[in-house]
């Protein structure tokens, strides 16, 4: 598992916001803090409840929200819905599920993340 932190924009359909995102392999989707998304994007219900075991291995963590974003890494746009939860330690924690949909490696050597700027390409076969 690696961590890293970098400096992100977001973007709803309300507004744009900048914060601090942790970028971590170990977190299975990615998740924002309900305050921090406030007044950016209009949360959804999701079709489903869903609950995350925590690190600990005891403690879970259950939300049925979540918001779509427009996320500014490094200056390359990627999307993603993002799970809102009330208390997270993190503002925004980008999750494997997010990390592989947009193949964005972790640069551990070097606390950094490597996006490929040809992946966010839209293209219409």
């Amino acid at each position: 598992m690696g961590l890293i932190v970098k400096d992100v924009e977001i973007a709803g359909d309300k507004g744009t916001k900048k914060l601090k995102a942790l970028f971590g392999s170990g977190a299975s989707l990615s998740l924002v803090r309900r305050t921090v998304v406030q007044g950016v994007a209009t949360e959804v219900k999701m079709p489903r409840q869903v609950s995350f075991q925590l690190g600990d291995g005891e403690g879970r963590l259950t939300t049925e929200r979540w918001v779509p974003l427009v996320i500014t890494v490094k200056g390359v746009e990627i999307s993603d819905n993002v799970v809102v939860v009330e208390k997270l330690a993190e503002d925004l924690i980008i999750g494997a599920g997010t990390l592989q949909k947009w193949r964005i490696k972790l640069d551990l050597e070097n606390d950094d993340v490597l996006i490929d700027p040809r992946v966010t390409e839209l293209k219409l076969i």
